[in-house]
């Protein structure tokens, strides 16, 4: 048997009633009244295969991040839902399925997306459509050929007691703060170079590269998050919008076995960057490794 979805937000009344729907799905222009803000966060992952616990576990982490974010600047609570591989938070509302919202929606979405991709998680900015269809919920998700570590899950949802709608003037606003970003990044062009052309002078090798005591001897080291994972500061916080507080893991250090750390930053202002940044930016990460960079002959 195949999977399960429903539409999320209202159509017009006589497309609900046109004996035409059983041939086809509902269409932007069906839909009068945009109800439901989906917000999915996807683990990276084999194409066709369902989440292992771990990566489910990294989405619904991302998840909640994006949740406090947009709470901590007023947006009510969602409803949290898994999707059996990935973790979702919906938003009520009441906005209009005109061009106005459809652009808007676009613009957040888009902004979103780079600021809550990293290497692990990737944000879905393409659920934006107003007559998007979405997992039934309390139905299996059926992705792939079920495994032990990969099994097939039911999605589930968590609706909260009071589940205030988000306001359109708060949709609006933040759609504005993400194009405004975009437009001061459009005029002031790349804020550093593409890493692959960066030269980095330095002896160590970066593969024995101590990068905890690296990241602390700079005062940027939080805390760790396991699994080689650890939350820090990023070195470029005081040109954010917004700066992190101490618990915020917007920013995050991978260690690795036998190859580079790997650095990232959620936020907009860092889109791109790369632990290449960071070795230019700082410069001593030489005195940090075990080992010194020996060319392959």
């Amino acid at each position: 048997s195949g999977n399960l979805y429903c539409t999320l937000n209202r159509p017009a009344a006589a497309i609900r009633v046109t004996s035409t729907m059983g041939r086809r799905g509902l269409r932007d222009a069906d839909i009068a009244r945009i109800v439901r803000l989906p917000l999915d966060l996807d683990p990276v992952r084999p194409a066709g295969t369902s989440s292992t616990a771990d990566e489910l576990a990294a989405a619904v982490a991302a998840r909640d991040r994006l949740v406090r974010d947009l709470h901590a600047i007023g947006w009510p609570l969602p409803a949290l839902a898994v999707s059996g591989n990935g973790a979702h938070a919906l938003y009520r509302c009441l906005l209009p399925a005109d061009e106005r919202t459809r652009i808007a929606l676009r613009t957040l979405y888009r902004g979103l997306a780079a600021e809550y991709t990293d290497e692990t998680v990737r944000f879905d900015r393409t659920v934006h459509n107003p007559s998007r269809i979405w997992r039934l919920y309390g139905t299996q998700n059926r992705k792939g050929t079920p495994t032990a570590d990969r099994p097939h899950r039911v999605a589930q949802i968590v609706i909260p007691h009071q589940w205030h709608a988000v306001a359109p003037a708060q949709v609006y606003a933040l759609a504005r703060l993400y194009e405004q970003r975009q437009s001061r990044r459009d005029q002031q062009g790349p804020v550093h170079r593409d890493h692959a052309h960066l030269r980095l002078d330095g002896t160590g090798d970066y593969r024995t590269l101590d990068a905890v005591a690296w990241f602390s001897a700079h005062g940027a080291y939080r805390r760790p998050l396991g699994s080689g994972k650890h939350a820090i500061a990023c070195p470029w916080d005081r040109e954010h919008s917004t700066i992190d507080a101490e618990h915020s893991t917007a920013t995050v250090l991978w260690e690795t076995d036998g190859g580079w750390p790997t650095w990232h930053c959620s936020h907009a202002h860092c889109a791109g960057r790369t632990l290449r940044d960071v070795l230019a930016l700082w410069g001593d990460a030489d005195q940090y490794c075990a080992g010194a960079y020996r060319r392959a002959s």
